[in-house]
């Protein structure tokens, strides 16, 4: 952990802590604090650190580590691999924001709506790869898209499948392709089309949303 402890934070701070985040070692968590001093009455004045800015889901992240099982490794050197690969891409840098690779088998990117967002997933077990718009908890927001769901599908261009899941009070519009995840040659490719859908899907749909 590095914390960086300034008198009044400027957006410049706020900048290279959120690249220092976003660009180094999943081990090292960079904070930017400002320093404050309080005073009640004619007591000494009391200090705070007051934080700024800090690593993305810091508290919730579960971080890279020695214990992984091979599944888990894989699934995080996939994602950091992602990233470096498709964040290269202007027009996939402006659509989306970097996140903190996890062992996760899933990604989640925010699409500017707190009611749904794009989930990026990788089953290793079913040699699978998709993209969809996941909607928790909203049937009325899956309602009103599923309206318009000609005009989305048109926009998009691509096979949408529309699912309702009741027994999560949830529902999602996915799209899934086969995808040889042991086969690193094979990565960059599945980059390409995950990132390609991923820019369809929140063009088609930002309208409705």
């Amino acid at each position: 952990m590095i914390i960086w402890v300034v008198k009044h934070a400027r957006e410049e701070h706020k900048a290279a802590i959120e690249w220092l985040n976003n660009h180094t070692d999943e081990k090292i968590g960079f904070f930017l604090c400002e320093i404050k001093l309080y005073r009640i009455g004619i007591s000494e004045p009391a200090v705070k650190f007051e934080v700024i800015e800090k690593p993305n889901d810091w508290t919730k992240e579960v971080k890279k580590n020695e214990s992984a099982n091979a599944t888990q490794q894989q699934r995080y050197d996939y994602w950091v691999a992602f990233q470096d690969h498709v964040f290269q891409n202007a027009q996939f840098a402006k659509e989306f924001k970097r996140r903190k690779p996890s062992m996760d088998h899933w990604m989640n990117y925010s699409i500017g709506s707190s009611d749904c967002y794009i989930s990026v997933t990788q089953l290793v077990n079913r040699n699978e790869i998709n993209v969809c718009l996941y909607i928790p908890n909203n049937m009325e927001l899956y309602e009103s898209l599923l309206a318009n769901r000609e005009s989305i599908n048109k926009a998009a261009d691509i096979p949408l499948s529309w699912c309702e899941l009741p027994e999560r009070k949830a529902s999602k519009i996915i799209i899934e392709r086969p995808a040889e995840l042991s086969d690193q040659s094979k990565w960059k490719e599945q980059f390409d089309w995950l990132a390609d859908v991923m820019v369809k899907i929140k063009k088609a749909f930002k309208k409705y949303l």
